[in-house]
């Protein structure tokens, strides 16, 4: 018992020290006759401490209120302008889209032009939509074609006869008479286009060829026969077109790389042609078409020393006298009397000195006239007086050609003047 009064009565005398202690070293603590310094604050029990009394306005639960609704407010405010952001973009979107269709569609002109092709063109290509009372076939049709496709074979058969015989007049009639029944047979066709490239019809071929290339315009055969009959009718730069597209798929067939060499020669482009024709002769040096015709070119231009190789090839691949003649022609313009004696003096070998003696009288050898290989040869073939003779005859022909020097021409003689002076 006397232990706990000691306890009790220690209570008090510890909590006297810390009161005194606040209430000399607090800042806030209240003096003496002081008024509180919150208005709304009052004492209350008995240990003189202080207490602040808020109003409702300014308690945390508000505050926090308040903040929550602030912030829900901004939530808002921000996904109403998301919602607006995206729903203008689809807006915008949508409208830009509209304008540019619209822009893109065709005008009323355009809309009426198409309309009119389409109905041209469904009359020429397309029959009418087959309405249900159409699609029931007669028994009288069926037999009626049956006859006509028979009468087609028959007429057929016999142009393939008469064909076979080479009567190709009544071929021809048998196969008008097949295709009047069925226009677009292709065997007829095929067999009229072959008559007509054998006998040399070449501008009646071509339409067929057109016609037989709409059933089946991958053919290489029947594009091939529509390039050669273009060629040969002198339809050259249809032909031109068909060619180039061919050696698009093509490039190392010949014959359309000869078409194609051939159509630019005959329009006039030489160089062009030159090319093609290179192209040939690196897949077939011998091709003698080739051959010729780079040698033409050269001869023509001028070009005497690449005009050589071409014709030495012509006269080893297939000799002729006209190959000989051209390359005398050749060397003589390049000043070589001796070469060009010696393809004269072959040609006079292989095809005669009748042959060759007309060649003496060509101007192209007037440069080496006057050499002594030339003289000889002429005087070996025609003799001498007759090479005189055509020295003489050249002469003249080069005089008539050149400007009469100032020496040469003629004056009046003295009684001429007399006669025409002034008498006294």
């Amino acid at each position: 018992m006397k232990f706990l009064h000691k306890k009790k009565d220690s209570k008090p005398a510890s909590a006297t020290p810390q009161k005194a202690r606040l209430d000399t070293d607090s800042f806030y603590s209240r003096h003496a006759g002081e008024a509180p310094l919150d208005e709304y604050s009052g004492s209350s029990g008995s240990t003189g401490g202080v207490r602040t009394h808020r109003t409702s306005q300014h308690s945390p639960a508000r505050v926090r209120e308040r903040s929550n609704r602030a912030s829900s407010w901004a939530v808002a405010k921000l996904l109403l302008r998301t919602v607006l952001i995206v729903v203008l973009l689809v807006v915008g979107f949508v409208v830009l889209k509209l304008v540019l269709d619209r822009l893109a569609e065709p005008s009323d002109k355009e809309h009426k032009k198409w309309e009119t092709n389409a109905a041209v063109m469904e009359k020429q290509t397309s029959p009418s939509v087959a309405t249900p009372q159409d699609l029931v076939v007669s028994v009288g049709l069926i037999a009626q074609r049956l006859e006509q496709w028979e009468q087609m074979e028959r007429h057929l058969r016999e142009a393939e006869a008469l064909n076979r015989r080479g009567i190709n007049e009544d071929a021809v009639d048998r196969l008008s008479q097949a295709l009047r029944i069925g226009p677009n047979n292709r065997e007829a066709l095929q067999l009229l286009v072959g008559i007509y490239m054998q006998k040399g019809l070449y501008a009646e071929a071509v339409p067929l060829c057109i016609r037989l290339l709409d059933q089946d315009s991958r053919s290489k055969d029947l594009q091939m026969n529509l390039l050669r009959a273009l060629q040969a009718s002198g339809q050259l730069e249809a032909g031109l077109v068909l060619a180039d597209r061919m050696l698009l798929d093509q490039p190392n067939n010949l014959q359309v790389l000869s078409v194609a060499a051939a159509s630019q020669f005959g329009l006039g482009n030489k160089e062009a042609a030159l090319t093609l024709y290179e192209r040939i002769l690196e897949k077939n040096g011998k091709n003698i078409e080739a051959l010729t015709s780079c040698a033409t070119i050269y001869f023509e231009q001028g070009n005497y020393q690449k005009t050589v190789p071409y014709y030495l090839e012509l006269v080893r691949l297939e000799p002729k006298s006209v190959y000989y003649r051209a390359l005398a022609c050749c060397y003589a313009q390049q000043n070589e009397a001796g070469k060009s004696v010696i393809f004269m003096g072959q040609a006079a070998s292989l095809f005669g000195e009748g042959e060759v003696k007309p060649w003496l009288l060509d101007t192209m050898f007037n440069l080496i006239r006057e050499t002594v290989e030339f003289r000889s040869f002429a005087d070996r073939i025609v003799g001498v007086e007759s090479r005189k003779a055509i020295e003489a005859m050249n002469q003249r022909e080069v005089e008539k050609a050149m400007p009469l020097p100032a020496e040469r021409l003629e004056f009046p003689k003295q009684p001429d003047l007399n006669a025409i002076r002034p008498r006294k």
